[in-house]
């Protein structure tokens, strides 16, 4: 079971990938944008103090610099992800435009604090922003497929989390098991997807 339901969102993340690939520029401005504008709409957002948004990559990934600029403009601070070689994530304090724009790329080309940066406890964070490959209306997410996700919001229990996605990433039923933790909200382009 566990084996077909891995090949089953290896499968999927291949084939959304090829279908994020042929989003132009243009588009992907357009549809973050759409993204970013429900959420900051969000009260769960509006009330948050300590934001954890990720950096997203430079193609097929919902863009978050906006909403990075929107959180430090309402007086929020802004942490980042590490993740570091134990399979596990940390979040880092983001102190500024010139320190988001000054962070070393990881192994994937993503902007990362460096290893010697201190981290915060999990349970400080009141709002996470997740990315994933693929979203459905039941609040099922797959994503890019070593769970540092899944393992930091079982740590992360006093944060709202929102995942955020792109209109080709909203598929019909994504395979998920128990280990798969569901976001409290799903923001896509034209609304919001799942809500629980």
């Amino acid at each position: 079971m566990a084996t077909t339901l891995k090949q089953a969102k290896q499968q999927l993340r291949q084939l959304i990938q090829q279908r994020l690939l042929q989003y132009g520029q243009e588009q992907l401005q357009t549809e973050s944008q759409q993204v970013i504008s429900q959420l900051v709409q969000q009260p769960a957002y509006q009330k948050a103090q300590h934001i954890s948004i990720y950096i997203n990559m430079e193609k097929g990934e919902l863009q978050t610099n906006m909403l990075i600029k929107d959180a430090w403009m309402n007086g929020k601070t802004v942490y980042v992800p590490r993740c570091t070689g134990k399979n596990d994530m940390q979040m880092v304090r983001l102190e500024g435009q010139e320190d988001l724009d000054s962070l070393p790329r990881n192994k994937w080309g993503i902007p990362e604090p460096a290893a010697d940066r201190a981290h915060v406890d999990p349970l400080l964070l009141d709002f996470i922003v997740m990315p994933g490959v693929a979203f459905d209306s039941k609040g099922n997410r797959c994503g890019h497929g070593r769970g540092y996700y899944d393992r930091y919001l079982a740590k992360a229990t006093n944060a709202f989390t929102c995942a955020v996605c792109l209109s080709e990433q909203v598929i019909k039923h994504v395979p998920a098991d128990e280990h798969d933790q569901k976001p409290n909200i799903i923001i896509a382009p034209l609304g919001i997807l799942y809500e629980s």
